[in-house]
């Protein structure tokens, strides 16, 4: 069993957390908008006249702008692998930050609907580049025993910022002034700022430096994330020397091309990364994140619908939070079988329940509760995979343009929900548990077939698991060797305060395919 303490640094943690902010923005959005666009004060003033004095936004006009800002954010999911590459991640994250203040802009002056769906589109072109910058980075700095904690925290951070939009919403729910949807809206400037405020005083990835050539700061950057052992016996230095080498060498057989996404056992990769990120949307997630509040509201809970939606963000963030930690304790495995067997347990036991003709007080409450969890299982499942193994499972030349992939696939497959929900809603109600139930039970089998186990292996390393040609259920137990190992071992290794148990770098070193502890 893992032991997070002796890998954790305050610096590192603090890293992740800074670079983390920026699924706030993405969570916020969601968040707010899930519940803003229910609100009469929002209605008021991009909606359409209705009966009683009451305004609406037309079926049409709700599924545009739900659907339009994806856009952006696949916009966004391409471009993030050449700027990353370009700038590096920080200077990225300074890019997210301008271009989310701009889009606030446009949507806080925006008076008809068109104006502000532009803001979001612009919004959404941040959200796609920080999604892949936010756990690439991660990963990349975490030590692999814990990356599923540092590297999976964007579903977490994203959780708070779903449950902040939602809270701003509940908190307005009643008034008709136009300041009643701006504050909401107006929240996001604070992660945007603080992004780039606190950015400044983390370092630069290591592995990119490298990459870049420059070794003697990834050095004096990685020798800030890891613990005073780990610097004082030399394995930083090693990490690094053997990070070098293996980039080296994957230069030497050529730069990964958007093509290789599709030959050799890259294809795999790419499914598999592709089909995670399409689960995340299509299991019940993505319906929770943009239409609980209306869903609540059809089912004539009327103001209660923004209680039970922020309730259902604050069940999400448990999820989420409780999801990291067993990926690391258990497995990738375990967290997206299991997690998608409960969500597929909730969704259809609501959906029968919702048969009934005549519903007692206690089948209408069990079925609340049920849409209520589903945000946490769906969590716990599917979105903590996707973006954690879209960041590891392309190995040394591929991690990037795989993640990038995987992250437009996850766009297409939350516009098609977005678009067709709203007209599919009414009518269905509950049953919609049905269309979303059906996929997460889909993913129980699926995850068992195809899905791999990459818990405690190092970013390097996935490129001999996945050339042994393995079975997904024999990644966990196979034995790799070279320099890649090697790293998984420096990695992980116990750095006790008695210098006689720390290894010596050149035991390391001396020979690649076995490590003395």
């Amino acid at each position: 069993m893992p032991q997070f303490s002796k890998h954790l640094t305050p610096y590192l943690l603090f890293c992740a957390i800074v670079f983390s902010q920026g699924a706030i923005l993405f969570g916020l959005d969601t968040g707010s908008f899930g519940s803003l666009q229910a609100l009469p004060s929002f209605l008021a003033r991009f909606g359409v006249p209705a009966a009683k004095g009451k305004h609406v936004l037309p079926a049409t006009r709700k599924s545009l702008m739900n659907s339009l800002p994806w856009i952006g954010k696949i916009s966004g999911c391409f471009l993030s692998e050449p700027i990353i590459e370009r700038l590096g991640f920080k200077r990225t994250m300074y890019t997210v930050a301008t271009i989310q203040c701009v889009a606030l802009i446009i949507e806080m002056s925006a008076h008809v609907w068109s104006q502000f769906t532009i803001g979001r589109i612009l919004a959404y072109l941040a959200v796609g580049i920080v999604e892949n910058a936010t756990p690439s980075y991660n990963s990349e700095i975490a030590p692999a025993e814990m990356r599923g904690i540092i590297g999976g925290s964007i579903i977490v951070f994203s959780s708070l910022g779903n449950l902040w939009g939602a809270g701003m919403s509940r908190a307005y729910a009643t008034g008709l002034e136009d300041k009643n949807w701006m504050i909401p809206t107006a929240m996001q400037f604070i992660p945007a700022v603080l992004l780039a405020s606190l950015v400044p005083f983390t370092v630069e990835s290591p592995r990119w430096l490298i990459s870049k050539g420059r070794r003697e700061e990834a050095q004096r950057n990685l020798d800030k994330l890891r613990r005073p052992g780990e610097v004082q016996d030399g394995s930083t230095a090693a990490e690094l020397d053997i990070i070098e080498n293996l980039v080296q060498e994957s230069r030497t057989n050529k730069e990964g091309s958007w093509l290789d996404l599709f030959r050799g056992n890259y294809l795999r990769r790419t499914w598999i990364a592709a089909s995670l990120f399409i689960f995340e949307q299509t299991n019940g997630n993505q319906f929770t994140q943009s239409y609980s509040a209306t869903f609540y509201v059809q089912e004539g809970l009327g103001s209660m619908s923004f209680t039970y939606s922020t309730l259902g963000q604050v069940v999400g963030l448990i999820g989420a939070a409780g999801g990291i930690f067993i990926m690391d304790l258990l497995g990738r495995r375990t967290a997206f079988i299991g997690g998608s067997a409960v969500t597929a347990m909730f969704l259809l036991l609501a959906a029968g329940l919702g048969l009934k003709e005549h519903k007692s007080q206690s089948t209408a409450n069990f079925i609340i509760a049920s849409f209520i969890i589903v945000p946490a299982t769906t969590r716990i499942s599917a979105s903590n995979c996707a973006f954690l193994t879209g960041a590891e499972i392309g190995g040394l030349k591929m991690r990037k343009k795989i993640m990038a992939f995987g992250t437009a696939c996850d766009v297409l497959a939350a516009f098609l929900v977005t678009f067709v929900t709203p007209y599919i809603l009414p009518a269905l109600g509950v049953n919609i548990g049905w269309i979303f139930g059906g996929v997460a039970i889909l993913c129980v089998p699926w995850g068992y077939l195809f899905f791999p186990e990459l818990k405690g292996r190092s970013l390097e390393e996935v490129d001999e698991l996945f050339e042994a040609n393995l079975r997904a259920w024999q990644f966990s137990k196979y034995q790799t060797t070279g320099e890649a190992s090697t790293l998984r071992a420096l990695e992980n290794q116990d750095h006790s305060p008695d210098t006689s148990k720390r290894p010596e770098t050149a035991e390391y070193l001396e020979d690649s395919g076995s490590v003395k502890v």
